[in-house]
C-alpha cells in the first residue's frame, strides 16, 4: 500500500499513475476539488496524514513549501503519528535539506526511514512514469522503495546522504528559473526593437542561447497561454531556498538575487498566478509590447 500526501499538480498525477498500474493508494488532500478528482480515479481518501501513514508501507509527499512539509509529518495528526516501525517516508517536494533532516530525525526515533527524492519533470511526466528522481538517503532504503519509484520515474539517481537530493534540486531550479528570466528579457528586447516574436523564437531556438525551458515554455508565451504548470509562486519559493542555502555558507549569489527580485516584482504587479514564464508579462508591461505569435490571414 502506498500513501500520498498532497494530490495537487504533481501528487495527483502520481497517485493516478500508481492506481492505473494496479497499486492501492491512500491519499490526503485538503482541497475538495483535488480530492474529488483523486477519488474518481480510484484513490482512497483519508482525513489526515496520520491515517494515510497507518494504511501505508511507503508514504510519498508532494507539498508546496517547507512549512507544509513539517506540518504534514510532525503535527499531532501528521504522518509520523500514524506510522508503524518499518514505514518509509519519501518526500518528492522541493524543500530545504534542514526541513527534511528534521523530519528524518523525528522519524528515526520511531523506526521510520526517510528519503528525500525531489523530481525533475512536470505533471505530464508525473502521469506517464517519466519523472527523474534525485534521491538522498541510505542505498538500502532506496532499494526497498525502487519498485514504486520505477513506476513513476524513468531515471532514479542516488545522489548521496539524506538531503543531497534536495541540494541538487535547489540548484537545478535556480538555473531553470534564471534561464526563463533572461529569455524573457531577451525576447521582450528583441520585439521592442522591431523583430517579429515568432521569427525571433524560431531563430533563438537554434542558437547558442537556447535552453530547455526556453524551448518548452516560450511556445506557450507566444500563444498567450500562462497556465501555471510550474508557477511564479513556486519559482519565488525555490529561488529563496537557494539563497537561504547559500546564506548558510556565507556565499553571495548576486545573479540569483537579481532573479529573485524579478519574480518578486512580477508577483507584486499581479502576475503571481501565472506560469514561471509569465514573468515576461512584467517586462512586456515595462516595454509596452507583447511577445505573441501574429495571427495568420484567417485570424487563426
Amino acid at each position: 500500500m502506498t500513501g500520498i500526501l498532497g494530490l495537487g499538480t504533481m501528487g495527483g498525477p502520481m497517485a493516478r499513475r500508481l492506481v492505473a498500474m494496479g497499486h492501492a493508494v491512500t491519499g490526503y488532500e485538503p482541497n475538495p476539488a483535488r480530492a474529488a478528482t483523486a477519488r474518481a480515479a480510484g484513490v482512497a481518501l483519508a482525513d489526515s496524514p496520520a491515517r494515510v501513514a497507518e494504511a501505508s508501507e511507503i508514504v510519498l509527499s508532494s507539498l508546496p513549501d517547507p512549512a507544509t512539509v513539517r506540518r504534514a509529518y510532525l503535527d499531532a495528526d501528521g504522518a509520523l503519528a500514524g506510522a508503524l516501525a518499518g514505514t518509509t517516508f519519501v518526500d518528492v517536494s522541493t524543500t530545504d535539506p534542514e526541513t527534511w533532516r528534521a523530519v528524518a530525525d523525528a522519524a528515526r526515533a520511531r523506526g521510520v526511514d526517510c528519503l528525500d527524492a525531489p523530481v525533475s519533470g512536470g505533471p505530464a511526466e508525473a502521469g506517464s512514469g517519466k519523472l527523474i528522481f534525485l534521491v538522498g538517503g541510505e542505498a538500502a532504503v532506496l532499494e526497498r522503495c525502487r519498485p514504486v519509484l520505477k513506476l513513476l520515474g524513468g531515471e532514479i539517481h542516488h545522489i548521496g546522504p539524506l538531503g543531497s537530493g534536495q541540494v541538487v534540486k535547489i540548484v537545478n531550479n535556480m538555473m531553470s528559473v534564471g534561464n526563463v528570466v533572461i529569455a524573457a528579457e531577451a525576447m521582450v528586447l528583441g520585439v521592442r526593437a522591431g523583430l517579429d516574436p515568432q521569427r525571433l523564437f524560431e531563430i533563438l531556438s537554434t542558437s547558442g542561447g537556447r535552453s530547455h525551458h526556453f524551448l518548452k515554455r516560450f511556445p506557450n508565451v507566444l500563444a498567450g497561454d500562462f497556465t501555471p504548470y510550474f508557477g511564479i509562486g513556486l519559482s519565488r519559493k525555490d529561488v529563496a531556498l537557494g539563497l537561504g542555502l547559500a546564506a548558510g555558507f556565507g556565499l553571495p549569489l548576486p545573479v540569483t538575487s537579481a532573479v529573485r527580485q524579478a519574480y518578486e516584482a512580477a508577483h507584486a504587479e499581479g502576475f503571481g498566478d501565472l506560469d514561471m514564464a509569465g514573468v515576461i508579462a512584467l517586462y512586456e508591461k515595462w516595454a509596452g509590447v507583447q511577445v505573441r505569435k501574429t495571427p495568420g490571414p484567417s485570424g487563426a
